[in-house]
């Protein structure tokens, strides 16, 4: 959960952002003023650019050893053993 809900502030942290700069930047006092449909866009690509980051780097922080021999799944007296990397 708290993962999903990282990926969602990284999403909305460059919207955020610029309704910052508007407001305290070019002082505008309306909420929707200053959005355009290109700002909207610029902030939606930014956004994925910074989940799809956070996702690779998450992703190739939590992986296993890639050296070694991979041993498959087998089962054993009825139990099953997970494939893993010697």
């Amino acid at each position: 959960m708290a993962r999903i809900l990282g990926q969602v502030l990284l999403f909305l942290l460059p919207f955020l952002a610029f309704a910052l700069y508007l407001r305290y930047g070019r002082r505008v006092d309306s909420i929707f003023a200053g959005w355009s449909v290109r700002s909207l866009l610029v902030c939606s690509g930014l956004g994925i650019v910074l989940l799809a980051g956070s996702l690779y780097i998450l992703e190739s922080a939590q992986r296993g050893p890639t050296t070694g021999r991979y041993v498959p799944p087998t089962w054993q007296d009825g139990v099953l053993i997970p494939g893993h990397i010697e």
